[in-house]
């Protein structure tokens, strides 16, 4: 018998149920929260570690058990906490606090650049198809169209 399994025999009471290794498991299902689009709460965590270990454990004694000096359970839900508002910032939109003239004429620019690039699309599609009208009539070689695209340039 080792130090620490004469210490847990002679120490009576009630096995360990959060161990390390279940601590480890929770961490990674706490990190894996935001992503989720899992709000990062207390109630939540215990909620799916009553789901998914089938353990009934309260939020004080997974935010106060520490390993080596370190909460580890409160460190990963601090971290989910900060993942969480750095996406909720990624996602807000842009112009939130912009009073509405500014976003009108906003949306004017654009939409107005939206047409000017629809009429040069236009151009380019009548001027492709003029091109192409002009080849099939006349009896012209494929390579020779191909160096007039390109500069003159061969293969």
């Amino acid at each position: 018998m080792t130090t620490t399994s004469k210490l847990a025999a002679s120490v009576g009471g009630r096995k360990e149920v959060l161990t390390l290794e279940l601590a480890g498991k929770i961490v990674r299902l706490i990190e894996r929260m935001p992503d989720a689009g899992i709000p990062v709460t207390w109630d939540n965590v215990v909620l799916h570690v009553k789901r998914q270990f089938k353990k009934e454990l309260r939020r004080n004694v997974l935010s106060q058990k520490e390993w080596d000096g370190r909460k580890l359970l409160t460190e990963a839900y601090q971290e989910a906490k900060n993942v969480e508002k750095r996406l909720q910032k990624q996602e807000a939109p842009k112009y939130a606090n912009s009073s509405r003239a500014v976003l009108r004429k906003r949306i004017e620019q654009l939409e107005a650049k939206v047409l000017a690039l629809q009429e040069e699309l236009e151009k380019s599609r009548l001027n492709q198809l003029s091109k192409l009208d002009l080849f099939r009539a006349t009896r012209m070689d494929l390579r020779q169209l191909r160096d007039d695209e390109h500069g003159g340039k061969g293969e």
